[in-house]
C-alpha cells in the first residue's frame, strides 16, 4: 500500500511542473515506489496457492497486466490529446488500487519464522533464472523501443498505427496470460522453448516483410508468443521455495526488469552498429539471432527435477 501511494503521490507530479529536475526527481521516486509494491503483487501468489492454482493466478496476472497496459495506453492516446500534462493524470489509479488492497487484501500467513538478522540465499539455479529474466526483458524492450522508428523509416504507419499496434500488441498478451495454465499442463518445459522460438520467428518476419499487414499482425504474434515465457520464469523459480525465499527471489525478479529497461537502449544502441542494415533493422536482427539461440538452449537442456517443474497440488 506505501508503495502504491508513493508512485501515485509522484505519479502526478509531472502533471503540475514543467520544471526539469523536478520531473527526474519524481521518476525516481516513482521507482521506488514500484519497487516496494510489484515484487510483493506477485510474492502474494506464491505465498498463498500452490501447484496448478499458483500457475493459472500468475498467468492471470500477466494478462490482466497486458490488458491494462493496452487500456491506459488507449487513455494517453486520448488524453495526449489535451496535453503531455494530462497523461500523468492516469496516476490516480494507484490511489484506488490502494483503498481497494486496504480492504480486500489480507495479510499472507508466513507459516515459519525468518531471521532479519541474515540474508536469504537462493539456490543457484534461481540466480540463473534470474539472468535468463533479465535477458528476456532486454529482448522485449529491444523490439518495443526500435519498433516506432522502425515503423516509421519503412513506411508501416503513423503515430496513430503505432499505438493502435502496441496497444493490439498487449491484447496478445492477455490471451497468452490467460492460456499459460492449458498450455503449460500439456508443453511444461517447452512452454519456455515455444515462447523464444515463436518470438524469434514472429521478429524475422518482421525484419523481412515489406508488407504493413504482415508488419503489424508479425508485432501482435510476437508479444502473444514471447508472454508464455514470463510466467513460466515465475512459477518454476518460485518451486520449492521457503517463503521468505520467495519474497527474496520476487525482489530479485523485479530488480531485473527494471535494470533490463535501463540498459536497453545503451545495449541495442550499441550492437545496432554492429550489422548490414540501419540501427534499427540491425537491433531486430540481433533480437532475431539471440532468441534462437536461448530456444535452442531450452530444448536441449536437462529438464529440472519434475516435482518442481510440474508441482501439482
Amino acid at each position: 500500500m506505501s508503495g502504491l501511494v508513493i508512485s501515485g503521490l509522484c505519479g502526478l507530479i509531472p502533471a503540475l511542473t514543467n520544471n526539469f529536475w523536478l520531473i527526474m526527481f519524481s521518476r525516481i521516486l516513482l521507482g521506488l515506489g514500484i519497487g516496494l509494491f510489484s515484487p510483493h503483487a506477485i510474492s502474494l501468489i506464491a505465498h498463498t496457492y500452490h501447484g496448478n492454482s499458483r500457475a493459472r493466478l500468475l498467468d492471470y496476472q500477466t494478462g490482466l497486466s497486458a490488458l491494462g497496459n493496452a487500456l491506459l495506453l488507449g487513455l494517453a492516446g486520448l488524453l495526449i490529446s489535451l496535453s503531455w500534462h494530462a497523461v500523468f493524470w492516469l496516476h490516480v489509479v494507484l490511489f484506488i488500487i490502494a483503498i481497494l488492497v486496504g480492504f480486500f487484501v489480507p495479510e499472507p500467513v508466513v507459516q515459519e519464522k525468518t531471521d532479519t538478522n541474515h540474508s536469504v540465499k537462493l539456490p543457484s539455479r534461481q540466480w540463473k533464472l534470474v539472468a535468463l529474466t533479465f535477458l528476456t526483458y532486454l529482448l522485449i524492450w529491444g523490439v518495443q523501443l526500435k519498433l516506432p522508428s522502425y515503423f516509421e523509416i519503412h513506411h508501416f504507419g503513423n503515430a496513430q498505427v503505432i499505438n493502435l499496434t502496441l496497444a493490439a500488441m498487449n491484447i496478445g498478451g492477455l490471451i497468452a496470460g490467460l492460456t499459460f495454465g492449458y498450455l503449460h499442463q500439456r508443453l511444461h518445459r517447452f512452454t519456455l522453448t515455444l515462447g523464444y522460438a515463436g518470438a524469434a520467428m514472429a521478429v524475422l518476419l518482421l525484419w523481412t516483410t515489406e508488407n504493413s499487414s504482415v508488419a503489424i499482425g508479425s508485432a501482435i504474434f510476437f508479444n502473444y508468443i514471447y508472454s508464455y515465457t514470463g510466467p513460466y520464469l515465475v512459477f518454476t523459480s518460485n518451486a520449492g521455495l521457503k517463503p521468505n525465499q520467495v519474497n527474496t527471489l520476487s525482489s530479485f525478479l523485479t530488480i531485473a526488469t527494471i535494470i533490463s529497461a535501463f540498459f536497453a537502449p545503451v545495449v541495442w544502441n550499441q550492437l545496432g552498429k554492429i550489422g548490414p542494415e540501419t540501427l534499427t533493422d540491425n537491433v531486430l536482427l540481433w533480437v532475431t539471432v539471440v532468441l534462437a539461440i536461448i530456444a535452442f538452449s531450452t530444448l536441449i537442456s536437462k529438464p529440472q527435477n519434475k516435482n518442481l517443474i510440474n508441482n501439482k497440488q
